[in-house]
């Protein structure tokens, strides 16, 4: 028996005069059209940006980020990749956009190294002390791919970063095979920035992330971007995967299938869209009870996008974050982020 979609939900959002740095597809495969490749992109925001690709963007019909580039460039890698059909898996889908974003940066740098960034002089010195500082002039973006079959119902997924997969079953159940990696930038920022409260014991955290402190740690972070070592020997459990051009990414990408029986809807999305975490889950000791904690607001997260579908989920998500200017009860770096989701509701 072939399983069916009931229905698909897109939404992608940023605030008002801001441009959106998400990206997403949707998208028939296979002989008959019958599998459907869906994506949320969530480019990442770019440490340095070098002059060459600075000249670049401003020369576009539409002025885009660094951020916005690569999510857009491997978005419509992927799409050309999918529709093709001429490579053999999702991992190979994903590293072919990721060349195809390497490919577009050479062109503009020469290599994807610093001497072709064109920076200034001082800071070339500065960065050249370290070769893997490249980094950090590369635009890049993270992105969960999946792929439903419905002859099977199955989920194939491929993935770097920081965005994720949803799958909630008609239990209460929360699945969500996509793994954040092992070094979380954005949480240790969060540490971070608390820590500095002991020396500023009124100021909220809001403005505790904005400190310099903070900044130069969130700079320096963009070396753990399929992060080697100081032999160029690739470190999966020390860094994040990233689309940037880097031919290491394929040490980073997670893979993974899941069997649907009794799932009520998948949704593939960017970090912005995710219920943000209590300051009770981020900050306390105890990794049990942060464990549960996570546990609780993805349940809580999936019974929302179930009863009220991605648009109204999402109005829930920005009035919490409204009623939170301060970020005293979800502790994050910005206020709003872009929100980008693709949901499948599964018939039952």
């Amino acid at each position: 028996m072939t399983a069916r979609i009931a229905a698909i939900e897109v939404v992608s959002h940023a605030l008002a005069g801001r441009l959106n740095e998400d990206a997403w597809l949707v998208l028939h495969a296979g002989p008959l059209g019958e599998r459907i490749v869906f994506a949320a992109i969530d480019g990442a925001t770019t440490r340095m940006t070098p002059p060459p690709l600075q000249r670049h963007l401003e020369s576009l019909p539409e002025r885009l980020t660094p951020a916005a580039f690569a999510a857009r460039v491997t978005r419509d890698a992927l799409v050309r990749h999918v529709v093709d059909g001429m490579l053999p898996d999702l991992r190979a889908v994903l590293l072919e956009a990721n060349a195809d974003l390497g490919r577009v940066l050479i062109g503009l740098f020469g290599a994807l190294t610093l001497e072709g960034m064109d920076f200034p002089e001082e800071i070339h010195a500065t960065l050249a002390k370290d070769p893997r500082l490249v980094r950090l002039g590369l635009p890049a973006c993270v992105v969960t791919l999946a792929e439903y079959d419905p002859a099977e119902h199955t989920l194939r997924y491929a993935h770097a970063g920081d965005t994720s997969l949803l799958v909630c079953y008609d239990d209460g159940r929360v699945n969500v095979p996509t793994q954040p990696d092992a070094t979380n930038a954005d949480n240790g920022l969060k540490q971070a920035a608390n820590r500095l409260r002991r020396d500023r014991p009124g100021m909220p955290f809001r403005e505790l992330a904005q400190l310099p402190e903070v900044q130069t740690r969130n700079l320096h972070s963009g070396i753990r971007h399929n992060y080697v070592d100081e032999h160029g020997l690739p470190q999966p459990s020390q860094g994040i995967g990233v689309v940037n051009g880097q031919p290491e990414l394929r040490y980073f990408v997670q893979t993974g299938q899941v069997y649907l029986d009794r799932a009520v809807f998948v949704c593939a999305m960017t970090d912005g869209l995710e219920w943000p975490a209590s300051a009770r889950e981020v900050f306390t000791e105890n990794g049990d009870e942060s464990a549960a904690l996570t546990l609780e607001r993805r349940a809580f997260m999936a019974a929302q996008i179930d009863e009220h579908g991605l648009a109204g989920y999402l109005e829930r998500l920005r009035e919490a974050e409204h009623d939170d200017p301060d970020h005293e009860e979800f502790p994050r770096i910005k206020t709003h982020d872009d929100a980008t989701g693709v949901l499948l509701r599964l018939a039952t």
